[in-house]
């Protein structure tokens, strides 16, 4: 019988849904196991998370430029610096993806406007970053670490990077038309500030959801087949 496998969700209570991810995280045999940034559950360092072979930090409503909660920030950072140095792959989702910056040396700077709607990226590794198109909702710009590889860009700055057995996308691949609703219903200033129609982006939401699904299953299986194994090629390589 083959053992169940564990991904580590990292969330916010109001943004926990790993959507389109979680599911093919699930059909890929990952049991899924969330911790909150909010209640100080995120261990500093996963040896002491039981458990874990995969960590997935979502995308939440605060930002690494600002932070709500330093403590938080500080906490998540050094788990995914402690996964990494545990040979335990990492997905970083927006915010998530901020996170995975910092952890490593990078920046997160305010961007000019923010960027909510479905975009296209220019991929420099298309069979593991499609160009699009996909969800975006953030107001940030992410500046790579000095060690990282870009996968994907756009005029908004970088969209996709990579580090040995870590993916980050600044973009949500995870989001379903529910919880885009939900979105433009909690933040109908943003939308208004760059002249997203409501109702135009949920429906596209809608029109977009099984090629939504298939781009994030497909991200996902690129995650596990492509970047996790980095891990163990590196680490067979070490003298």
């Amino acid at each position: 019988m083959t053992a169940v496998r564990t991904a580590l969700l990292v969330a916010n209570s109001t943004d926990s849904d790993a959507g389109y991810v979680g599911e093919r995280l699930s059909q890929r045999g990952y049991a899924l196991r969330t911790v909150l940034r909010e209640t100080g559950e995120v261990p500093v360092d996963v040896a002491t998370a039981g458990d874990v072979d995969v960590v997935v930090c979502l995308g939440s409503e605060w930002s690494v430029h600002t932070p709500v909660d330093a403590s938080a920030l500080r906490a998540e950072c050094a788990l995914v610096r402690s996964a990494s140095a545990a040979q335990i792959p990492v997905l970083g989702i927006c915010y998530g993806a901020q996170v995975v910056a910092a952890a490593f040396g990078g920046a997160v700077t305010r961007a000019a406007t923010p960027e909510i709607g479905w975009i296209e990226v220019t991929s420099l590794d298309a069979d593991l970053v499609p160009t699009g198109p996909w969800l975006a909702f953030h107001l940030d710009v992410v500046h790579l670490p000095p060690q990282a590889r870009l996968v994907a860009d756009n005029d908004c700055g970088a969209q996709a990077f990579v580090l040995p057995g870590v993916l980050a996308v600044q973009f949500h691949p995870e989001v379903r038309p529910a919880v885009l609703d939900d979105w433009a219903e909690r933040f109908p200033g943003l939308l208004s500030e760059v002249g997203v129609d409501r109702r135009e982006l949920l429906a596209q939401g809608w029109a977009r959801e099984s090629e939504s699904r298939r781009a994030a299953h497909a991200l996902v299986d690129g995650f596990l087949d492509q970047v996790a194994p980095q891990l163990r090629s590196s680490e067979s390589s070490s003298p």
